[in-house]
């Protein structure tokens, strides 16, 4: 799985062979087809791993009894150094180039952003529900938010159009992506 991973994320999923793997990893290719069918069923494998391991870690965070926006504050700007990392950014570069082939986005959409927001949003309810957030839409709510909080650095490290250390703080983009977010659905 990391010999895979980092071949897909060096030359990408169409560059990326299971011949080429089965020779970094060692033994056959026959092994490699008795775990993953294709190349494909390997590259979701990968991304669910991912997903499973890292965002799994983030997630658990969000403490419903904690203060809501301490534990949102912190939240953002952890979230924001994750998708940041030069290792996630590549990996969303080879989804993106390839997110039509055999639905390919649309399995790494369930695995990535949308377990993402899912997660997000169940916190968020909970906020709602306990009358710390106005009443709204919780998935909505944190799509918005989540957007909020990628603004000012995504698309410029995603295009290597400006380098890190020339983007705002992460802390300060993710406490001013916070406000915006609590003026629209906070409570007073």
């Amino acid at each position: 799985m990391d010999v895979a991973e980092t071949l897909f994320r060096e030359k990408g999923f169409e560059l990326t062979s299971m011949d080429e793997i089965t020779a970094r990893v060692g033994g056959s290719k026959a092994t490699l087809y008795n775990y993953f069918a294709s190349k494909q069923e390997l590259f979701l494998e990968v991304m669910r791993r991912f997903a499973r391991d890292i965002m799994a870690r983030l997630y658990d965070r969000l403490d419903p009894q904690a203060d809501m926006r301490a534990v949102l504050s912190e939240f953002g700007e952890n979230f924001l150094e994750f998708v940041c990392q030069p290792r996630i950014i590549s990996v969303q570069r080879v989804v993106y180039a390839e997110s039509g082939r055999a639905g390919l986005g649309q399995d790494f959409y369930q695995y990535g952003p949308l377990l993402s927001r899912t997660r997000l949003a169940e916190y968020l309810q909970g906020c709602m529900d306990r009358g710390l957030l106005r009443q709204g839409d919780a998935t909505r709510a944190a799509a918005q938010l989540l957007a909020l909080w990628q603004a000012e650095h995504i698309d410029p490290l995603r295009l290597e159009a400006v380098p890190m250390d020339r983007l705002p703080p992460m802390a300060d983009s993710a406490r001013a992506a916070l406000d915006v977010f609590l003026r629209a659905y906070g409570v007073g």
